[in-house]
């Protein structure tokens, strides 16, 4: 059995690969923030909520993905392409530079606690797995 395949470590893997793209653009931006013209990105989000709200529970009750796009991820986990959006933060200087280094930390940080509950969260998951596959009475 590939636990990467099941679709709960499939959709955390997902997320953690999002958010991991996430971390990424925040530094992007802020090793920008004083280049004339340079708009700050980030990773659309909505994408990941709108692929959550539309999981389907069968009669079986597993969760299932509706899949309505060849670029969507695959039901049985797959990867996602993280859309990167362009994102001005509240402030646009005289050159033009829209980030605002304060946002970007605070993004930073929220980046950071959702994927430390992502890791807690595959660490709990395996636990289950792992206590699931002992013998009884061990």
């Amino acid at each position: 059995m590939d636990l990467a395949n099941t679709p709960f470590f499939g959709m955390l893997r997902a997320r953690l690969d999002q958010l991991s793209e996430r971390q990424r653009l925040i530094s992007e931006n802020i090793a920008n923030a004083s280049t004339p013209g340079y708009r700050p990105r980030d990773v659309d989000t909505a994408g990941f909520e709108r692929a959550m709200a539309s999981a389907v529970h069968s009669r079986s009750g597993a969760t299932t993905i509706a899949r309505t796009n060849p670029g969507h991820m695959s039901p049985g986990g797959g990867s996602i392409q993280a859309k990167v959006i362009t994102r001005d933060d509240s402030e646009t200087t005289m050159d033009g530079n829209a980030v605002v280094l304060e946002e970007q930390m605070a993004r930073a940080a929220e980046t950071r606690m959702s994927f430390e509950t992502g890791i807690a969260l595959y660490q709990k998951g395996l636990e289950l797995v792992r206590m699931a596959a002992r013998p009884p009475g061990r």
